[in-house]
């Protein structure tokens, strides 16, 4: 009786250590790039099931062998920082409210096809200016902005009145054959916009843009992201759906894994290029800098580590939830949508907004300018 209780307790140390080898390994994808070592990025990836697999350990330990307790407390203890940008904890603080106010939104619109496509494009537009109009922000991104058959500028003008925003800058992610297509980043404001710029790595599709605009005499920068999408197919998904729905036919587990892993790999390695440039840029940035968008990675990846290396997180420092995830697409739901910010802003408040107008969720933060 005594070995078989001798060899339990051996056997949840070795899986105790392995969890906690794992959630270590998770903790170093935020500092090791994938560019080098692009191993790391899938352990980021899995963050959130090794720190539940040590939770459940200090649970076991605290029940049965207390002397073990530390093994896994400690290691989740470490990762304090990463903890709060997927479970933010606030003390109680009073935040000043001297300054000018601003509300910024960012929103992916997914072409404006909808939340599953069972909608009319130009039927989901109407809803998304709708919602747009009624947030009263004073600077909205827009990824994935899709129109086709009108002029650019007449399509951002009748665009931009409709949100009642009185200024705005785009560009396309490729530059089209068709000269009346649109698929951009777009930034809309309340405030003039006086110049603006646009990231792209060679060979590839446009990935951020830049706007300066001007307030009240001061010039701040926004930054509007739209960072390398894993570019998973209806195959990946089908893939995926076998999990949930064992009787679907799909690919075998070896071929589809392993396509999967190839295409996650790849967005790994890119983003990691796209931040390099971005936070590069940032650092010899003259101005304050709201930077907001679809990131396409989680709290606990390189691309977001290195972003916020000098920028706060809007969600982290007054958001509430727990792993509140903003892609509502097919596959789990992770926080991949952002809105950082420099010390020159204080965020009073961060929502993540539940409407059914996308494959993501729109975010908003209001912020005070210090200015």
């Amino acid at each position: 009786m005594k070995m078989g209780r001798s060899f339990l307790v051996k056997l949840l140390l070795f899986i105790n250590l392995l969890a906690v080898i794992g959630l270590l390994c998770s903790y170093a994808a935020g500092y090791i790039s994938p560019d080098k070592f692009w191993i790391f990025g899938f352990f980021g990836l899995a963050y959130p099931i090794f720190l539940i697999i040590n939770f459940l350990f200090v649970i076991l330990w605290t029940i049965l062998w207390r002397k073990f307790v530390f093994i896994s407390l400690v290691t989740i203890l470490a990762g304090w920082n990463t903890l709060q940008s997927f479970f933010p904890i606030h003390l109680s603080k009073q935040r000043s409210t001297a300054g000018l106010t601003l509300k910024i939104v960012s929103f992916n619109v997914h072409h404006f096809y909808g939340n599953q496509r069972a909608e009319s494009i130009p039927e989901t537009r109407s809803k998304v200016i709708e919602f747009l109009s009624k947030q009263d922000a004073d600077i909205i991104c827009v990824q994935e902005f899709f129109a086709l058959g009108d002029d650019f500028s007449e399509t951002f003008e009748k665009f931009s009145k409709s949100i009642s925003m009185e200024f705005y800058s785009f560009k396309n992610y490729k530059d089209f054959f068709n000269k009346r297509k649109i698929v951009a980043i777009a930034t809309f404001s309340h405030h003039p916009i006086v110049n603006s710029g646009y990231f792209q790595l060679q060979d590839r599709l446009l990935y951020a843009t830049f706007s300066d605009l001007v307030i009240k005499g001061d010039t701040i920068r926004v930054y509007n992201l739209h960072l390398e999408s894993i570019r998973f197919g209806n195959d990946d998904y089908s893939f995926y759906a076998q999990f949930t729905d064992p009787d679907k036919e799909v690919a075998p587990l070896g071929e589809g894994s392993k396509r999967m892993i190839s295409k996650l790999r790849k967005s790994f390695i890119l983003r990691s290029k796209q931040v390099h440039l971005l936070a590069a840029h940032i650092a010899n940035c003259p101005y304050p800098v709201l930077l907001t968008g679809d990131f396409n990675d989680t709290p606990s990846s390189y691309t977001y580590h290195q972003l916020t290396a000098g920028l706060s997180d809007a969600y982290k420092e007054v958001g509430n939830g727990f792993f509140e995830g903003t892609y509502s697409g097919k596959l789990p739901s992770f926080r991949i949508d952002y809105i950082l910010h420099s010390t020159e802003f204080q965020p009073l408040e961060y929502r993540k907004i539940e409407v059914g107008l996308s494959d993501h969720f729109p975010v908003s933060t209001t912020l005070v300018f210090k200015h």
